[in-house]
């Protein structure tokens, strides 16, 4: 029995293992089936993800580019701007798209491929010449002369930031340093592995032992693609079995050179506030302000040691850390025979280079951008230009930017400086508008231009003082039966008592009234009296209309002291009149936005000038030449030294009361340019026009390109001399007089001192002779450009024309009954006393 048992016990024993066998065979099947089933779930997942994964990316926001043309006027500083703005490389060779060469006054440049709205441009290099401020001798890379060469245009910044941002890269634009470096540092098995690299791992751990610190990781490129799309960064042991699986699966459906691209494009490399700068296209121009395609090896190495850690090496937090571990990649591409040891030598001996701060932000113009948004904000939700790659073409010109961000800068500080003004109590804004296409080509409203705050250019309403009188002498000039630049304005007091019992008052800046002066004078010298006359005279309402015909838009009050400046305007706005004044009445309207397309440069939508004709050419051109003498011997003469004497410039100075807002609006043929200077407490600047906002634009104006020699008039003008009661004074019949610009239409006194001379008229007829003295008529011109001969001639005639009106007679613009000026305070006795003065320097503000 007990040996029955016992073989009973010793069968059962081979029927228990193979029971247990069978129990693992069937766990294992299970496991198989749930791993399978499980991966099936990770691969649906994975591919939904990646087949239909479109990068959300910010708008991208490009300036208008740079077109070289043949007798283009251009300074070698604004060339060298945009050259700058574009992240040209000045070479000793032109040796790559995206450089430029200057030997002497032959310059070469290479620009980039680029997508324009209007197609795609390939690269190319032409060379031209710059002598004397002009372009010339334009010609192709194959000897052949162009009329005119395109750039590309510059990559400004982005719209609506936050959140992440790239510039992605396709596979066949990856330079090869930057993936053969990548994979020689992150995954160097990369072309050999299904998704996880047990070798790799193994390689990492004895690299990292032998070099003592962290210099390679274990995890191939593929998983950390996964890990960038699919996981956070916690290092749990579910989230490194999830990103093996699908690595492995990754690799099974998509290509090497797929994986690589998206690798390139999605690891994070920075961060600045809240937006997150991801991929090497992207980071190559926040670092370096470069394309990925231009950069050097040392360039590369530091991107590539960012991707292990781009904040515990962040180049301007940590250099050190960030140099270090620069270094470490340089050593391993020459390990890899990607560099040579002299190179290697060589790259680890520059500084990092990288920019000041990073570049490329989400808004490096807010005024500018602020401006664009409200253009497109029509036709693009907030969506669409937050997430689909919009590629936005502007009229932002970075050379003319760049110069009214420094003008308003240093001109502010400077100000407080020099007329001992508290320390960053005053602010400013400026707009620059080419005067045919309405282009804006430059926009500042901080004295801190890349401060995102307030937006004075756009959003502060000041009133703007004797910058709305040229609509007053223009409502006159549009009646050539009644008014001329000649006609005889009474600068007298002038008092108003109105409904509510007010009294209105104003008064010149010089409290004296000035008798009976010719119009333009009292335009040129912005008197307050004989303008307030003449308004009243126009009719208040006549003068709004006026304005509105210039392509104003606010508000206009229906008082009296709108003639003097009443009135609440942006120097958006002020700009957009003045430039209506400058295209000789045609208002067109000032745009920011050029054209619209995708991310690939298709489905473009265009977005034309728009203009309308308010004024007539006729009294256009006659205001324009009377704020050319403003600029010559008005109130805007502060600036004639340092403008050339060869550019019709013209404008006019603005002071409010108290001295509270200084303005300068004015124009040269080509652009129209608006300073504006105050404080936010709307508090005394102790400023007025042409002391606070002139000298500013001066500088802007001056440094810009501008066409010299007169501006032509329009058919319907003539230019006839006169004396100084505006009387014809014909040259056929006798000598004197001040030539100046009328209407076909006007109907002159003749001068009763030419009357008893018609009998020399036929002897001087006889001998062809000509007037003593004069130039040929068409040696003449209004404005600036004159022969030397002749401007003497017509000093000496205007001096003598003017000889009963001299004094300092600024803009100021005086609505209420009592004039305020500048204190000067004088110390007797340690009591001080109040004496009151034009404010500036004592002999300049004086006339000659």
């Amino acid at each position: 029995m007990a040996s029955t048992k016992r073989r009973r016990v010793k069968a059962s024993k081979p029927k228990r293992r193979y029971r247990w066998l069978k129990l693992l065979v069937l766990l294992a099947l299970i496991g198989t089936l749930a791993l399978a089933a499980y991966m099936a779930y990770l691969d649906v997942q994975l591919r939904e993800r990646l087949d239909s994964r479109q990068y959300q990316l910010p708008a991208r926001v490009y300036a208008r580019p740079l077109v070289l043309r043949e007798g283009m006027v251009m300074h070698p500083a604004e060339l060298a701007s945009e050259f700058a703005a574009l992240n040209y490389r000045k070479q000793d060779t032109l040796g790559e798209p995206g450089s430029w060469v200057q030997e002497g006054m032959t310059y070469k440049v290479w620009r980039r491929d680029f997508i324009h709205a209007n197609g795609r441009q390939p690269a190319a290099a032409v060379s031209f010449r710059l002598r004397n401020d002009e372009i010339s001798n334009l010609r192709d890379s194959n000897g052949r002369s162009l009329a005119e060469f395109r750039l590309d245009a510059a990559n400004i910044g982005t719209l609506l930031g936050g959140g992440d941002d790239r510039n992605p890269v396709n596979f066949d634009k990856i330079p090869p340093l930057v993936a053969n470096t990548l994979i020689a540092v992150e995954d160097q098995d990369f072309l050999n592995h299904f998704g996880v690299s047990p070798r790799g791992i193994a390689r990492a751990m004895v690299a990292n032992v032998k070099a003592g610190r962290l210099v390679q990781g274990g995890s191939t490129i593929t998983q950390q693609l996964v890990k960038n799309i699919f996981f956070d960064h916690k290092p749990t042991l579910q989230r490194k079995l999830n990103e093996a699986l699908m690595a492995v699966l990754m690799e099974v459906h998509y290509d090497k050179g797929y994986i690589l691209q998206e690798y390139i494009n999605e690891v994070w490399l920075g961060q600045q506030g809240a937006r997150g700068i991801y991929g090497f296209g992207l980071a190559s121009e926040f670092y370096f302000q470069q394309p990925l395609d231009t950069l050097e090896a040392h360039q590369v190495a530091l991107l590539v040691g960012l991707a292990k850690g781009a904040s515990y090496y962040n180049p301007w937090r940590n250099p050190k850390r960030a140099l270090q571990r620069r270094n470490t990649v340089l050593e391993v591409m020459l390990e890899q025979g990607l560099i040579n040891q002299e190179e290697f030598q060589n790259y680890s001996a520059k500084p990092l280079g990288v920019v000041k701060g990073g570049v490329g932000a989400q808004n490096p113009y807010p005024a500018f951008t602020e401006r664009l948004l409200a253009e497109l904000r029509p036709y693009y939700s907030y969506e669409e230009l937050r997430t689909s790659g919009l590629r936005i073409y502007t009229t932002l010109a970075p050379s003319v930017q760049k110069l009214a961000e420094e003008s308003i800068s240093k001109g502010v500080s400077q100000l407080e400086k020099d007329r001992s003004i508290t320390a960053n109590s005053l602010q400013a804004a400026t707009v620059l508008l080419d005067n045919r296409s309405g282009n804006v080509l430059a926009m500042v409203g901080d004295r801190n231009p890349d401060y995102p705050g307030f937006n004075r250019a756009l959003e502060a309403r000041r009133q703007v003082g004797s910058l709305i009188k040229p609509a007053i002498y223009l409502t006159a000039l549009e009646r050539p039966e009644e008014y001329n630049l000649a006609t005889l304005i009474d600068d007298a007091p002038v008092r108003i008592e109105e409904a509510d019992g007010d009294v209105w008052m104003p008064q010149n800046f010089d409290k004296r009234a000035h008798g009976q002066v010719p119009l333009y004078i009292a335009l040129a010298k912005s008197y307050n009296l004989a303008t307030a006359h003449l308004g009243l005279d126009l009719g208040l309402q006549e003068v709004r209309q006026t304005i509105r015909r210039l392509g104003v838009q606010t508000k206009l009050p229906r008082v009296p002291a709108m003639l003097l400046g009443a009135v609440e305007m942006t120097p958006f706005e002020v700009a957009g009149m003045y430039q209506t004044i400058a295209n000789g009445g045609e208002t067109v309207q000032p745009r920011t936005l050029l054209a619209v397309s995708d991310g690939q440069g298709g489905r473009v939508q265009h977005f034309r000038r728009r203009a309308n004709r308010g004024v007539d050419p006729v009294p256009a051109y006659l205001l324009r030449w009377g704020l050319e003498q403003a600029m010559r011997e008005g109130t805007g003469r502060r600036s004639a030294k340092r403008l050339p004497s060869s550019i019709a410039f013209a404008g006019k100075t603005g002071t409010t009361n108290k001295n509270r807002d200084s303005w300068f609006a004015g124009f040269s043929p080509e652009v129209t340019a608006v300073v504006w200077l105050g404080r936010d407490d709307n508090e005394r600047t102790r400023l007025t026009g042409s002391t606070g906002a002139l000298p500013i634009w001066t500088e802007i104006m001056r440094k810009l390109p501008h066409q010299h020699g007169p501006v032509e008039a329009p058919r319907g003008v003539e230019f006839k001399f006169v004396n100084a009661r505006g009387q014809y004074m014909d040259p056929d019949y006798c000598r004197g007089g001040y030539e100046i610009p009328f209407s076909y239409e006007t109907r002159l006194k003749p001068a009763p001192e030419c009357q008893g001379q018609n009998r020399w008229r036929w002897f001087r007829n006889l001998f062809g002779g000509e007037r003593e003295g004069a130039a040929p008529r068409e040696q003449m011109s209004p404005g600036w450009g004159v022969d030397p001969s002749e401007q003497q001639l017509n000093n000496e005639r205007r001096r003598q024309l003017q000889e009963q009106m001299r004094g300092d007679d600024d803009d100021e613009h005086r609505s209420a009954p009592g004039t305020e000026e500048e204190p000067i305070e004088f110390q007797r006795g340690g009591v001080t006393i109040e004496a009151v003065q034009p404010v500036g320097p004592d002999l300049e503000d004086q006339w000659p």
